[in-house]
This record gives C-alpha cells, sequence and structure tokens, in this order.
C-alpha cells in the first residue's frame, strides 16, 4: 500500500512539474512591442487607393448636375448605368440598382443615363415620359414603374398606343406628379432633343484603340471603372466594400520593426475558435514585418474568410471580401527552403509576381490534395500513358516546388488547425495578437 502511495506521489509530483514547465512556456510569450530601433522601411511599391480607370474617365463625361442622380455627391460608390427603357437586362439591372441604392442612401450614389437604342422603337417615347417625371424630381419613380411594366408596353402594336398608354398611365401611377405639367414637359422639344442626340452621342465614347467603349446595354461603371458582374445586392456589396475599405489603405511602406533577437507569433480569435501560427521571422522578413503591422493596425479584425478550397487553402486578408483589396501597396516575394506540403502553412496571397499586399493563407495538407488530383486523372489515361508511384510523386513535388516559389510562406500553425478544417466561407477573424519572446 505504502508502495502505492509513493508511485502514485511521484506520477502527480512528475505531473505537476510538467504543467508548470509548460505553463512557464507559455508565459515566455508577451505581447509585442516594437523594438524601437526602426531602421527605415521594408521596400514596397506604393499603390494607392483604387480609384476610377482613368482610361474610362478620359472618355465618359463626369457626374454632373444635368445628370439623372440619387444618393450623396461624395458617396463611397457612384453606380454609373447607360441603358435603354425597352432593353430585358436593363429592366433587371435598373429595378436592382434603385433597390441597392435605397438600401445605402448615404454609401451609394446612381446616375442613369440614355443609351436608346435605334431597334427599339418605343425606348426614345419611355424617356421622355421618365424625363418629363424627372423635371418634377421623379425620375428614378418612373424608372421603376417603366422597368417594372416593361412587358406589358413593349407589347403594344404601335408608338401611338404606347404614347396612349404612357398618358394614361403617368396620370394615376407616379404618386404626387403634377399631370398637366408633366404632359406639357412630355411633348417639349428641349427634352425630346436632348433624348434623340443620346445615341449619337454615346457612339462618340471613343477609347485609345479607335472601339467604342459603349456598345449595348446596360453598360455599368462602378466610380467609373467597367462593371459586368452580378446584379445581386451580395455582390454589389462587396464592392461597395471595396471602395469604403480605400479610405483606409496605407500611402507609406510598413516600418522595418523586427528584433533579431525575439521569436513572433499570431493568436489569431476567429468565429470558429482559435488559431495561433509562429511566423519565420528568419525566413520571410518582408511577409512577417508586413504581417505584424497590419495586425497591430487593426487590418485583419473583423474580416472574412472570403475563399475556401476544400482540402486546398482558406483565404483571408480582404476587408472588402472581394479578392481585389490591397492594403496601398505592393511588396517583394520571399523563397527559403520551407516548402508548402504539410498542412497547416501559412502563406501570402497575390496577385502576380512581387504582388505581395495583406492577403494570406493557411493550407490544408496540399501533399495530398496534388497527389490525388494526379491519380484521378492518371486513372482515366490509358495503360501505356499512366504514370508509375514514382513519377506521381516527382510531379506532386513539382507542384508544390511551384506554389513555395509562387507564394511566400512566413508561418505555421502551432494549435487551432482544427479551428482551420472548420472553416466555411465567410467567417470570421474578430481579432489578432502579436506575441514575441526572446530566443
Amino acid at each position: 500500500m505504502q508502495k502505492k502511495k509513493f508511485i502514485m506521489f511521484i506520477f502527480v509530483f512528475i505531473l505537476m512539474i510538467t504543467v508548470y514547465f509548460s505553463a512557464a512556456a507559455e508565459n515566455e510569450w508577451n505581447a509585442y512591442q516594437p523594438s524601437g530601433t526602426e531602421s527605415g522601411s521594408i521596400e514596397c511599391n506604393i499603390i494607392g487607393p483604387l480609384g476610377s480607370n482613368e482610361k474610362v474617365s478620359k472618355i465618359l463625361p463626369p457626374i454632373s448636375d444635368s445628370d439623372w442622380s440619387v444618393g450623396p455627391d461624395d458617396a463611397a460608390l457612384t453606380i454609373l448605368e447607360y441603358a435603354d427603357f425597352q432593353c430585358p437586362y436593363c429592366s433587371q439591372a435598373g429595378i436592382a440598382l434603385i433597390d441597392f441604392q435605397r438600401q445605402f442612401p448615404e454609401d451609394v450614389r446612381y446616375v442613369y443615363r440614355h443609351f436608346p437604342l435605334s431597334f427599339h422603337e418605343k425606348a426614345p417615347a419611355a424617356a421622355y415620359a421618365a424625363d418629363a417625371a424627372g423635371a418634377q424630381g421623379y425620375f428614378f419613380e418612373a424608372e421603376e414603374f417603366l422597368y417594372e411594366t416593361q412587358n406589358e408596353w413593349s407589347a403594344l402594336e404601335s408608338i401611338e398606343a404606347f404614347e396612349t398608354w404612357l398618358k394614361e398611365k403617368f396620370k394615376t401611377e407616379i404618386a404626387d406628379l403634377n399631370y398637366d405639367q408633366w404632359l406639357v414637359d412630355y411633348q417639349s422639344d428641349e427634352i425630346h432633343q436632348r433624348i434623340d442626340k443620346a445615341y449619337d452621342e454615346v457612339l462618340t465614347y471613343v477609347k485609345e484603340d479607335g472601339s467604342q467603349l459603349i456598345t449595348g446595354t446596360p453598360s455599368i461603371f462602378l466610380n467609373f471603372n467597367s462593371y459586368q458582374g452580378s446584379m445581386a445586392t451580395e455582390a454589389l456589396k462587396k464592392y461597395l466594400d471595396l471602395f469604403k475599405m480605400q479610405s483606409r489603405v496605407f500611402d507609406s511602406c510598413p516600418a522595418e520593426t523586427l528584433d533579431p533577437s525575439k521569436e513572433y507569433r499570431a493568436v489569431v480569435d476567429t468565429s470558429k475558435g482559435q488559431i495561433t501560427f509562429e511566423l519565420f521571422a528568419d525566413k520571410a522578413p518582408l511577409a512577417v514585418n508586413n504581417f505584424i503591422f497590419l495586425a497591430t493596425n487593426g487590418w485583419y479584425d473583423q474580416i472574412t474568410f472570403h475563399r475556401i478550397v476544400p482540402d486546398f487553402v482558406a483565404q483571408t486578408g480582404d476587408p472588402s471580401a472581394t479578392g481585389l483589396g490591397t492594403p496601398g501597396y505592393y511588396f517583394a516575394d520571399e523563397t527559403s527552403d520551407v516548402k508548402f506540403g504539410e498542412s497547416g502553412m501559412v502563406g501570402m496571397a497575390n496577385s502576380g509576381a512581387n504582388k505581395n499586399g495583406s492577403q494570406f493563407f493557411f493550407t490544408f495538407n496540399l501533399h495530398d490534395y496534388y497527389e490525388k488530383s494526379i491519380t484521378d486523372a492518371n486513372a482515366t489515361l490509358k495503360d501505356e500513358s499512366k504514370l508509375s508511384a514514382e513519377m506521381i510523386e516527382t510531379e506532386v513535388q513539382k507542384q508544390l516546388d511551384d506554389l513555395s516559389k509562387r507564394y511566400s510562406v512566413f508561418g505555421k500553425i502551432s494549435s487551432g488547425y482544427d479551428v482551420v478544417a472548420s472553416l466555411a466561407q465567410g467567417d470570421q477573424i474578430l481579432s489578432v495578437k502579436i506575441e514575441e519572446k526572446a530566443k
């Protein structure tokens, strides 16, 4: 009995010592403090905030008081649309854009410009009616009404029948409209001339190569950047967030703050749990310095994982969640003897060689990912073309080497890989803390 008690005592003692030293080792990590020995900034290329496309803004007239516009002049996002009231696609886009502007009235300005196509015979009369309503401040109410009823009036047999329809409907369907004044304006030469010359005017918007900038409807521009994406609120909101974040971008390169006598790690709290990863300051000093700079400036707080590729990567780092966001600068790629392959590596995402910004990703088991992909493809080949197991492994290593050359490896997960494995698109980073300890 005494022997058993002694063994139990030894066991408990060893356990307590183990826990103590583990806790002591963990407590060696302290909150990050800049070294105070900054010797300048890391080398980077300043690109500044995302603005208008100069090639577009040089061609299209600037927004003015003569435009039909709703929303503040200083809105983060101005949506400019060239459209035709008889165009079916325009009706879908127009209704969606009106609704989007109503959802974000302080952040979005919606501007409508006429481009009545020559083969839509009722489009000019519809534009006369909308502009006549616009003279009283009801252009967008008229636009919405005309689009919502497009199937009804576009099927009318003649222009005369359509004009009769317009006069009947605008008398009752546009709330608070002064119908008598509208009728006068609808028939005015000024409005007719403005609409009638719109088509030819748009055809003068020519690019440097001689081609027309606008060839169809709807043609949509976001802050004078051509847009051909979805009209869904979720899609447009990403671009609104992208332009709103431009006020946050930096106009200078991050200061050099790494201390070679210290080790660094990141503690990332997410909506799914905590992820901790060590930072390879000796292998990728630019990426680590940049990550610490952005994290300590709150760049990563409250942003989403905008790209999840099952069994491949979980990507984040863009406050707009579009994949287009940058911190206002790019810095160079870095390579080392650390390679992608095993689970839990941390790499910089980029938009091309030496175009690293703020986006990064956690990897899953990339060796197994490539091995399965190549093996699956190999299974479809004829027997004489099939790769051997050794050849498949060689191809896997080629893929991993190529990935490691294109994307800088700057960290590795030390705890919380199960959290990464549970991430879904839209899950959030809540906050990032940087910790350090003496080597």
